[in-house]
Parts: C-alpha cells; structure tokens; sequence
C-alpha cells in the first residue's frame, strides 16, 4: 500500500500532482522518467540525485534489464528510494510534543 507520506514528498520535489494508487503512481512516474530521458535528459539526472538513486544500482539495473523499458526502472528505483527516504525520516522525527515549551521557535 502506497503511503500518503510518499505521495506527498513526490507532489513537493515534482511540483506536481502524482497519482495515488501504486499501481496508477508507477505507471505515472514511468511515463514521466521516459519523457524526461527524451525532451530533457539533464532534469532527469538532477531528479534521480535529489531523489538520491544509487548510481551504480541505478547502472547495473539497467545493463542487466535487457530490453525492459528504463523509464520503469528508474520509475522502480525513484519509489523503493523515496519509501526509504519517508521511513527513515518518520523514524528518526520526534512529534512536538516531546519538546519543552521553552525550547520550542
């Protein structure tokens, strides 16, 4: 199940609105790699690196694929990466309410 966390975080570094249903977001975002690695090919290299794609997985993902579309495989990489990203930052977030009312900006 696709996480809201996940579909925001893409919505605010795509400055778009992206699909909710995994399924409909992968398809979206395959389409949307695959438009980017043809009309604007150095937006896609700065989305994979703020999306933070291991390059060498990202190079190795793709020799091995044969001749699976690309743009679903760094449609794959983007989500499994920003899935990481939402968790890790849940994880590592401490909610207000642990934070002293002196200490709170």
């Amino acid at each position: 199940m696709m996480q809201a966390d996940v579909i925001q975080w893409l919505e605010n570094s795509l400055g778009s609105p992206v699909p909710s249903g995994e399924a409909a977001l992968l398809d979206w975002l395959t389409d949307y790699c695959n438009d980017l690695l043809v009309h604007d090919f150095p937006r896609l290299v700065q989305l994979l690196y703020r999306v933070d794609v291991p390059e060498a997985r990202l190079k190795a993902t793709l020799a091995a694929a044969g001749g699976e579309d690309a743009g679903r495989i760094m449609a794959s990489l983007m989500l499994e990466r920003v899935e990481q990203i939402v968790r890790v930052r849940k994880q590592y977030t401490r909610p207000g309410k642990d934070i002293p009312e002196e200490d709170k900006w």
